[in-house]
């Protein structure tokens, strides 16, 4: 005899929270999930791996939107500062700059010397789409431009260095635009991100191809029925939404300020246009009088004020 199961079916936590998806990646004993996903989007091989920030204390929740970010070191020689970007990705290019920075300034001690300085690599996950290039995931380095023919020197180089440094690289990838696209599973990076952007029916079939995707899946259906685990989800939720409510009545509340100081000062100035304008056709109408009576131009001219032509062309 068959029996209903009285378990409920939990909705799944969306991977695109930054705080689910540090959960996910960034706890403590998930680095190889954590080594899947990054040797999907850089595409070499890591042979060891530490995650530098695996605990996330409640109070820091309702934190400003970009603090909960993932820091690990690869290869011995190599520090990531993962960003999933939830909230406003304003100024993004900027931001992900400091945030590099901080990663150099932060990992090199005082004793060093700056070729101790490690390479460093800022990666950032966003809903949205935000740079204007066709392609879902884009990296960035510090390039050289194109010599200026007047400033070429002829110093026998057969090929020219083309980046300034490869210590520092940006990768950006955009859900939007990989969602637009809708790829056919073709390789790791697009199985992680059906998995990232909470494609149900793709989760599915990637699960089933990659252990790494299947313990990250198992393991956020697990964090899904776990209520502390909701509850600081929601808390997230309701700051990210409070946040972004905050920022639009601004918005809204300067857009009202400028329009009534606008209408306000717009009838001003329409007042002061129509008496402006009110008068100039006074004196046309007194110049055209006294051109009619004869009177010199000259005359004319002192008493109204208006040009020579003007007074002609009445």
């Amino acid at each position: 005899m068959n029996q209903t199961s009285n378990v409920k079916k939990v909705d799944m936590l969306p991977l695109s929270n930054d705080y689910v998806f540090k959960r996910i990646f960034g706890k403590g004993g998930n680095e190889r999930i954590l080594k899947s996903l990054l040797e999907a989007i850089l595409k070499i091989s890591i042979q060891k791996i530490e995650i530098k920030n695996p605990e996330i204390p409640k109070e820091t929740i309702n934190e400003k939107l970009s603090i909960l970010d993932i820091k690990a070191e690869i290869n011995e020689n190599t520090i990531i500062d993962i960003e999933m970007q939830v909230g406003n990705a304003t100024a993004i290019d900027r931001r992900l700059v400091v945030y590099n920075a901080k990663l150099i300034a932060g990992d090199i001690k005082i004793s060093q010397e700056y070729r101790d300085a490690k390479d460093t690599i800022v990666i950032c996950i966003v809903n949205d789409s935000i740079i204007k290039r066709n392609s879902y995931l884009n990296l960035a380095m510090l390039k050289y431009e194109e010599t200026e023919e007047i400033r070429h020197v002829d110093m026998g180089y057969k090929e020219e260095d083309q980046y300034f440094t490869k210590m520092c690289k940006y990768y950006i990838i955009e859900l939007a635009k990989f969602r637009k696209k809708k790829p056919r599973v073709g390789d790791l990076l697009e199985k992680w991100l059906y998995v990232i952007g909470g494609d149900q029916k793709m989760i599915e079939e990637c699960k089933n191809d990659n252990e790494e995707i299947k313990e990250a899946v198992d393991q956020l259906t697990e964090m899904s029925a776990d209520e502390y685990a909701r509850e600081l989800y929601e808390i997230r939720e309701r700051s990210r939404l409070t946040y972004n409510t905050e920022m639009n009545e601004a918005k809204r509340k300067g857009l009202a300020a400028g329009l009534a100081e606008g209408r306000t000062k717009g009838l001003a100035e329409g007042r002061a246009e129509g008496r402006a304008e009110g008068k100039a056709e006074e004196k046309k109408e007194i110049a055209k009088k006294m051109k009619a009576e004869g009177l010199d131009i000259k005359l004319i001219q002192k008493i109204t004020n208006l040009s020579e032509e003007e007074i002609k062309s009445l």
